[in-house]
């Protein structure tokens, strides 16, 4: 699923396949973590990489002119190998430039070869190379020059996903509860959030009302004193359609609540309300800061932690992830960045751990491997089902390894883990 909710994909990378065809996908690793980071909302951007994409039985002439007309940007990767690709320049970029002209802002050239010629030169241009030839993950330049990549991206990005959801202010008879739906109907529009547009009067059927609840991806109930009807009969809807539900009560002690997933009433009558109800929304919205948004489990969702080295496994670790979304529902939980400790503070929020173990060195699957078992240990979840998928080196060795985690080789076999795991979950 897409970040923009109308997108097949947020990104779209367009390379020459004759290129250096490691740092490419290493480029497309940091890019999908960079922008995990720093969107606003918890859904991952959805990135084409037709290496992982296009899969057997489906048609390349099918497949990618859908993408490139519901993409949120398209990244080419500029060599002299990608100019004289007539694939790349007549299918790809020419087929997005029909549907996204270059004034649009959602072209990126990201330049690796300074010897080659810019299609587009007029179209925002990032060097990833310098004299002594492509730019090296981390280092200070790529790190600038994926910096400067993200920024438009995170920023139109982020628009669009406002724009994609609306909100539902319910109506009441109360005019003082009225200025405060005005009050909060200027501050969500000023957040970048639509408000549903039409009015519903108390005397039209439930039928357009359920379907407004429907259309939004929330709603906000205010509620008096007393139990005025149609107060109660848009909160009833509401818990029936199953959105979250922000309820603004009058009454410290309110017991009225939206259905599962939805915050704790807000007391009317205290600190800033306004401010109160719409930091909710965000955070329903999975908008809120970094922090607020991490700490939020994804509703409906199993968590498992997955854990890979980047920087030998990337290929690896991309499959085994696209097959445990794909087998969902699941969310995939990532170390973070930091000491060995610091890595795994969202351990708890998962039903279940995998480690892989591919191309990387023994010594960083052993350190690995015990950095897992002490925040286990740490953490206390000594019931927390962990999995070793193994596809090591010529000549590694898969003894010693204990028999506390589950050994895993192939993907039927992670399969099976996975079921236990949801099973255990529900």
């Amino acid at each position: 699923m897409a970040y923009v909710p109308k997108h097949l994909a947020d990104v779209f990378i367009s390379y020459c396949h004759d290129d250096d065809f490691a740092w490419i996908e290493r480029f497309k690793l940091e890019l999908e973590s960079a922008l995990a980071r720093k969107l606003r909302a918890r859904t991952r951007p959805e990135i084409f990489f037709d290496a992982e994409d296009l899969r057997v039985g489906r048609l390349i002439d099918t497949d990618i002119p859908a993408c490139l007309r519901a993409t949120g940007f398209f990244l080419a990767i500029i060599s002299r190998r990608y100019n004289n690709s007539t694939y790349c320049r007549q299918k790809e970029l020419a087929g997005f430039l029909r549907h996204h002209p270059p004034e649009s802002g959602r072209l990126i050239q990201v330049w690796s070869d300074r010897s080659a010629a810019l299609p587009l030169p007029g179209a925002l241009a990032i060097e990833f190379a310098n004299g002594k030839g492509v730019l090296r993950p981390g280092t200070s330049e790529y790190d600038e020059a994926m910096r400067r990549v993200c920024e438009p991206i995170v920023s139109e990005l982020d628009k669009l996903y406002a724009e994609s959801k609306m909100i539902f202010l319910a109506w009441s008879d109360d005019p003082e509860l009225e200025k405060e739906r005005e009050r909060l109907q200027s501050e969500l529009e000023g957040r970048g959030l639509r408000v549903y547009p039409e009015v519903i009067a108390s005397y039209e059927g439930d039928i357009r009302l359920r379907d407004a609840l429907q259309e939004s991806s929330a709603s906000v109930h205010f509620l008096g004193a007393g139990a005025e009807d149609f107060e109660q009969k848009q909160l009833q809807l509401a818990v029936q359609v199953g959105r979250p539900c922000v309820v603004a009560s009058h009454n410290r002690a309110e017991i009225r609540v939206g259905p599962p997933g939805s915050p704790a009433p807000i007391y009317l009558s205290q600190g800033n309300p306004t401010i109160a109800i719409a930091n909710a929304i965000d955070a329903l919205m999975g908008r809120g800061k970094r922090g607020d948004r991490d700490s939020q489990p994804a509703l409906g969702k199993t968590g498992l932690f997955l854990v890979f080295k980047p920087d030998k496994d990337s290929t690896l670790g991309l499959q085994l992830r696209q097959q445990i979304v794909n087998r969902g529902p699941f969310e995939v939980i990532v170390p973070g960045d930091g000491s060995a400790g610091s890595r795994y503070d969202e351990l708890p929020r998962a039903k279940a751990a995998v480690l892989c173990w591919g191309r990387a060195e023994r010594t960083w699957f052993e350190s690995e491997r015990e950095a897992l078992h002490t925040a286990i240990v740490g953490r206390e979840l000594y019931d927390l089902p962990r999995a070793l998928f193994l596809k090591p080196p010529a000549g590694g060795s898969e003894a010693d390894l204990g028999e506390a985690d589950r050994i895993l080789h192939s993907q039927d076999e992670l399969n099976g883990f996975l079921d236990k795991v949801q099973g255990a979950a529900s």
